[in-house]
């Protein structure tokens, strides 16, 4: 007990010194909980020892992250990038493992050694990846969702690669419990999605009418560990299966809460991940084998960079975003850890090549926000703003649930940093190249040039798929919106800014759902300095501006609501 609670004090005062520390130094947290981990670790200072706990710990670091990237992707955006999870996911996976076994045989490797550790370099770190997309707000975006879908179908192969490990030891009676393993997988995966669909809604339901948080946060801790523990205990991830049940969440009214309620947990135990990444580096081992370390880690991440990069350009993507999507996944995988240890197990490979593999995993693991940052920069110096803003087909052609933004001046710019708190993803578009430059080398990469009172514009940016359409332009290009767009998309929101009263009903005959005037805010916003400056208490005013509210914002909250809550 003493000693456990020795190890979660470092803990805590490592999360408490290095997520500021490295804000402060504009670095990812992600390389000081690394940093931190190797000092502190066995081969370092010796404070925290690797454990079962540790372990456990850090898994379910890595099953909340899954959890809450699960939460912005429902299923029928799931549905959207299917192509992408079996085609381009499998492609990459087969392709990996054969070039790495077959650069490993012809170095003098057997066979069976060079094909383990090819399919075990193939998994990408879901961990570091979702990581690094989510400090960026990238998770919507199409890289993020192409990297998704990847990391989804490596989670997929890794049971049949563990059930397959012993006939590389020599075992030969391996057809019936492939077969069975699969079955289990299989049957585990329809019964989550079949117990997802139909019972989270009511459950969640019963639980919020109770109008207690602590049983909320429960609630959601049970679907999140529960379908954790069902699908390994298919034989699956675990966090497959948080993925899963945040995918199901997210079609609900109560994603949002579930994420307010997880994001703090998920942060510390994912912080614990880094660190136990960090604790299997040895430096000892770094200085004897440095140069073997150094030219295994090249070649790890120059073939996995060159083969997703080339895969990718055959699913569509330009030169540099396809490099950056293979530079984003060139490290190794968790799971690569797992099929490897399983490896040693049944004398696959020796222990002794197993320690510097694992050091080998761990390094391009910590390379991961450094290589992220080098796609980007590439992405921003080959394509250039021209034609990074001219072309947003190439980006949300897949993209649906959304919200488009037409004008992203003050108005639009506010309504977007409000649907980014919300993990609404949104599509902006605008007429100033010099506006859609600034705000894009500022990290906000969904917005484009373009004139969005053409309907062929607004197209390119998924307004047939989106949730809603906003128009923050001038009097003149919301009526031609509306007259131009309205025809073909008679089922689509559209959410318009108008000057005052009598312009907002001018518009709302145009076709528009909802009209917001412009003056109201600041006029109400003014009347209640006046009346606190004059003593009238805080209460009375807010009742008396909500009053004034309630007829101009009724049809824009109708509007928002889903149709079956209409």
């Amino acid at each position: 007990m003493h000693a456990t609670m020795t190890e979660v004090l470092i803990f805590l005062a490592i999360a408490v010194v290095v997520t500021p520390l490295c804000s402060r130094l504009r670095i990812s947290p992600i390389l000081g909980y690394l940093v931190a981990g190797s000092v502190v670790g066995p081969y370092g200072l010796a404070l925290i020892e690797e454990g079962p706990g540790t372990s456990l710990l850090a898994e379910l670091g890595i099953v909340f992250l899954l959890f809450m990237i699960g939460l912005e992707l429902s299923f029928e955006r799931l549905r959207v990038i299917r192509h992408y999870i079996f085609g381009l996911g499998s492609a990459q996976v087969v392709l990996t493992s054969a070039a790495i076994t077959g650069l490993l045989v012809l170095l003098g490797m057997e066979w069976d050694s060079a094909l383990l550790l090819g399919c075990a370099f193939a998994f990408s770190s879901t961990a570091f990846v979702l990581q690094v997309l989510t400090e960026r707000n990238a998770t919507s975006s199409r890289l993020g969702r192409v990297a998704i879908a990847i990391l989804i179908l490596q989670d997929l192969a890794v049971v049949p690669l563990l059930v397959a490990v012993p006939l590389l030891g020599g075992e030969r009676e391996l057809v019936l419990p492939l077969l069975i393993a699969l079955a289990k997988a299989a049957g585990a995966l329809v019964a989550i999605f079949v117990v997802s669909r139909f019972a989270l809604r009511p459950v969640f339901h019963l639980v919020a009418a109770t109008r207690a948080p602590d049983t909320f946060i429960a609630a959601a801790l049970l679907v999140a560990l529960g379908t954790a523990f069902a699908t390994e205990t298919a034989g699956l991830s675990p966090a497959l299966g948080a993925f899963m049940a945040g995918v199901m969440l997210a079609g609900t009214e109560y994603r949002h809460q579930v994420e307010a309620d997880i994001q703090p947990l998920r942060g510390l135990l994912l912080g614990l991940f880094f660190l136990s990444v960090g604790m299997l580096v040895n430096p000892a081992d770094v200085a004897q084998q440095g140069g073997l370390i150094v030219m295994a880690l090249a070649v790890l991440l120059v073939v996995k960079t060159a083969l997703i990069t080339l895969l990718a350009r055959a699913f569509h993507f330009d030169w540099p975003r396809a490099l950056e999507l293979g530079l984003l996944l060139a490290q190794g995988g968790e799971f690569a850890f797992v099929v490897l240890s399983r490896g040693a197990t049944h004398g696959v490979i020796a222990p002794t090549l197993l320690d510097m593999l694992v050091t080998v995993i761990a390094a391009s693991m910590a390379l991961t926000p450094a290589l992220a940052a080098l796609g980007r920069h590439l992405v921003a110096r080959w394509s250039g703003p021209a034609t990074d803003i001219h072309k947003p087909g190439d980006e949300v052609h897949d993209l649906t649930d959304h919200v488009v933004i037409a004008g992203f001046g003050r108005v639009g710019q506010t309504v977007a940093s409000i649907l980014r708190q919300r993990g609404i993803p949104f599509v902006a578009v605008d007429r100033s190249p010099a506006l859609v430059a600034h705000v894009r080398q500022l990290g906000i990469d969904m917005v484009y040039f373009g004139d969005s009172r053409r309907v062929e514009v607004l197209k390119s940016v998924g307004s047939s798929r989106a949730r809603a359409l906003v128009v923050t332009l001038d009097d003149h290009g919301a009526s031609q919106i509306l007259a131009r767009l309205r025809p073909e998309m008679p089922h689509l929101r559209i959410i318009v800014r108008a000057r005052d009263r009598k312009h907002a009903r001018r518009l709302e005959t145009e076709g528009a759902s909802a009209v917001v005037p412009e003056t109201l805010e600041g006029s109400l916003q003014l009347a209640g300095q006046v009346l606190h400056s004059l003593g009238t208490p805080r209460e009375e005013i807010f009742d008396l501006l909500e009053s004034y509210r309630k007829d101009d914002y009724a049809l824009l909250a109708h509007s928002l609501l889903p149709e079956e809550r209409r």
